[in-house]
C-alpha cells in the first residue's frame, strides 16, 4: 500500500518532454512510482481528473533564510507550489555572523525590519548552528542556502569599504570553507549593497575559488542594473571564469527608462559567455517593479560603519548636501543624481516600521503632505525608522519582462520571503511577486501571454534550478525522486496579488507535497513541517 496516489492526472515531469497521463504513487518521502496503477491502494487517493500534477516549483532567488526561523511555514511560498528556495542571495546570509552581528540582528530597528520575526531572537552564528535551528523546529519548504559574501566580510571586517588584508582574506576564505563544508550550496553577492558592494573584484575572486573548489555556484546582484549594467554583467562572468565556477545573475533586469534598450544587449552577452562554454544562467520574476530597501539611494560612503553610523550622518546638514550633490545613487547611473522627481516618483513605500500610514503610498505623496523636497522626507524617514523601510520601484519595461523570462536558461525567482496572509504580523504591503509569482508565469505568461508551454513554464521553475544549484532528486517526476509535488489547474491558475492589495491568495493550486507531505490539502495549508536542508548533490 502506498501512503499517497493521485490518480487520473496530467502528469508533466519537468524535464520539458510531452504531458502524458498517469498515476503518481508515494511512499515515504519518495516517488515510488508514475504509470498506470489501476489496482493500487493507499491511505490518501486523490482523483487528479482535470488536474496537471508537475515537480514542486524551486525558488531559484528568495531570501527565506532570514524569516524561517521565525516564520517557518512559509505561507505565500506554499500557496503559490513552492517546494524548494535558494536562499541567501544578493551577498546577505542568515549566517555566519559574529557575536556583534548576532546582537545587532536582536536589536529593536532589525526586529521592525521584518515583521514576520514575532520578536523571536536570532539564536545562532554558524551555518550549521542556523541549518540545527531549523530542523529543531521544522519548516514547511526546503532550503538550499548560499552563503552571502557580503555576511562574510562583515563579520570578518565590519562595515568598512577597506579592502581585507592578506590575513582577512584567508579568514574569510575560512568562512566560506566552513559553511561550504556545513552544507551551503554556493555564494553570493550583492553589489548595490553594502557591505557586500565594498568587495573588489579580486576579492570576490578569491572567495569564489573556495566556492568552485567544492562544487558551488556563484550567484550575482551585480554591481549596477542601470547605466553600468553591460559592465557589471562582465564582471560577474570574469568572476565565474577566472573562479571556474558557474554564474548565476540575480534577478537580470535593465533599470530606468534610458537603459531600456540594454536588455536585448545583456541578453546577448550571457548567450556569447553561453557558447564560449561558461555555465551562466539568470534568475527572473514576472513584473517590472522592483524591491529593495530605501537606503539604496544612499551612495556607499555615506553607510560605512552600519546603520547607527549611516543616521548621524545622515542628520548632519552638510553631509545631507554632500550626498543631493554626489548623487551616487545605487539603483540610479553612477554620477547622476537620482533624486529628480521621474526618479523620486516612481517609488512606492512598501514597509515602513514607525510611520504604517505610509505604506501603499507613493514616497512623493507623502513628501508633500510633510511639506518637504522628495529627498529630504526620504533621508528623514530613514532615519526614523533607521534605514529599514522598503519601497517598490516602477523601474523596467514589460517587453524586457517578457523578453528576459523567454529565454531557455532563465529560471523563476521571487526574490522574496514566505510571509503571512493575514494576523498581527501580517504588515506592510510587500511587492506582490512575494504572493504570485509562480501562478502569474503559469497563467499570465503561458497560458494568457503563449509565451511558452506549459511543460518549458514547469521546467524553467522545476528541474533547470535543480540541475543549476545540484539538488540532487529534486524537480522532476521520476521513480526515486523526492516527492516535491504541486497539483495545478491549468485552466485557472493565476497570480491574485496587486501591488496595494498584495496579501492575496492564488488560483488554481489546490494540492502541494513537500517530502511526501501535503503543505497545502485541498486549498488550505496544513500544520506540516516536513522540509529540509538541501546540500550539494544531496
Amino acid at each position: 500500500m502506498f501512503d499517497v496516489l493521485i490518480r487520473n492526472g496530467t502528469i508533466i515531469d519537468g524535464s520539458g518532454g510531452a504531458r502524458r497521463r498517469a498515476d503518481l504513487a508515494v511512499s515515504g518521502e519518495r516517488i515510488s512510482a508514475v504509470e498506470n496503477l489501476p489496482s493500487a491502494e493507499a491511505k490518501l487517493v486523490i482523483d487528479a481528473t482535470g488536474l496537471v500534477v508537475v515537480p514542486g516549483c524551486i525558488d531559484a532567488h528568495g531570501h527565506d533564510d532570514r524569516v524561517l526561523a521565525f516564520q517557518p511555514t512559509a505561507d505565500s511560498k506554499v500557496a503559490q507550489g513552492v517546494t524548494s528556495e535558494v536562499g541567501g542571495n544578493c551577498g546577505g546570509s542568515a549566517a555566519p555572523l559574529s557575536p556583534a552581528m548576532r546582537e545587532e540582528a536582536n536589536t529593536p530597528a532589525s526586529r521592525g525590519a521584518l515583521v514576520e520575526r514575532a520578536g523571536m531572537d536570532v539564536d545562532w552564528e554558524s551555518v550549521e548552528e542556523y541549518f540545527s535551528r531549523l530542523r529543531r523546529q521544522g519548516t514547511s519548504v526546503n532550503l538550499a542556502l548560499l552563503v552571502g559574501l557580503g555576511t562574510v566580510r562583515e563579520k570578518v571586517l565590519g562595515m568598512t569599504d577597506a579592502a581585507p588584508s592578506p590575513e582577512q582574506l584567508e579568514r574569510m576564505k575560512g568562512e566560506v570553507e566552513i559553511a561550504l563544508d556545513a552544507g551551503a550550496v554556493g555564494v553570493s553577492t550583492g553589489l548595490i549593497y553594502p557591505p557586500s558592494a565594498y568587495a573588489r573584484t579580486d576579492e570576490i575572486i578569491a572567495l569564489a575559488r573556495v566556492a568552485a573548489a567544492r562544487g558551488g555556484v556563484y550567484a550575482s546582484h551585480v554591481r549596477g542594473e542601470g547605466d553600468t549594467l553591460m559592465e557589471a554583467l562582465e564582471e560577474a562572468l570574469a568572476v565565474g571564469r577566472e573562479a571556474c565556477l558557474p554564474v548565476e545573475i540575480s534577478h537580470m533586469k535593465a533599470s530606468g527608462p534610458d537603459n531600456w534598450h540594454k536588455m536585448p544587449l545583456a541578453v546577448e552577452r550571457v548567450e556569447a559567455a553561453r557558447a564560449s562554454g561558461l555555465d551562466v544562467t539568470a534568475d527572473m520574476y514576472p513584473y517590472a517593479a522592483s524591491n529593495t530597501g530605501l537606503a539604496t539611494v544612499l551612495p556607499h560612503w555615506a553607510r560605512v560603519g552600519g546603520p547607527e553610523a549611516c543616521v548621524q550622518r545622515l542628520k548632519d546638514p552638510a553631509v545631507r548636501r554632500r550626498i543631493h550633490d554626489a548623487g551616487k545613487g545605487n539603483l540610479s547611473a553612477p554620477g547622476r543624481a537620482p533624486y529628480d522627481q521621474r526618479y523620486m516618483s516612481s517609488m512606492l513605500i512598501s514597509y515602513c516600521p514607525p510611520r504604517p500610514e505610509y505604506n501603499g503610498r507613493y514616497l512623493h505623496e507623502v513628501a508633500a503632505e510633510r511639506g518637504q523636497s522628495t529627498f529630504d522626507a526620504a533621508m528623514d524617514i530613514l532615519i526614523e525608522c533607521t534605514l529599514t523601510t522598503s519601497v517598490i520601484i516602477f523601474s523596467m519595461k514589460e517587453e524586457n519582462v517578457t523578453l528576459g523570462l523567454r529565454q531557455p536558461w532563465v529560471m523563476v525567482g521571487t526574490d522574496g520571503y514566505g510571509h503571512y496572509f493575514e494576523g498581527p504580523h501580517a504588515a506592510g504591503k510587500p511587492h506582490p511577486r512575494n504572493f504570485g509569482t509562480f501562478p502569474r508565469i503559469l497563467g499570465k505568461y503561458c497560458r494568457e501571454d503563449g509565451l511558452f508551454s506549459l511543460e518549458e513554464a514547469v521546467r524553467k521553475m522545476t528541474s533547470l534550478p535543480a540541475r543549476k544549484f545540484k539538488l540532487s532528486k529534486r524537480g522532476l517526476l521520476d521513480e526515486g525522486y523526492f516527492a516535491d509535488i504541486v497539483l495545478l489547474d491549468a485552466d485557472t491558475v493565476a497570480d491574485t496579488a496587486t501591488y496595494t492589495d498584495p496579501r492575496r491568495r492564488p488560483l488554481g493550486i489546490p494540492w502541494v507535497f513537500v517530502n511526501g507531505q501535503a503543505v497545502i490539502a485541498e486549498g488550505r495549508q496544513t500544520d506540516a513541517r516536513p522540509g529540509q536542508i538541501l546540500r550539494r548533490g544531496g
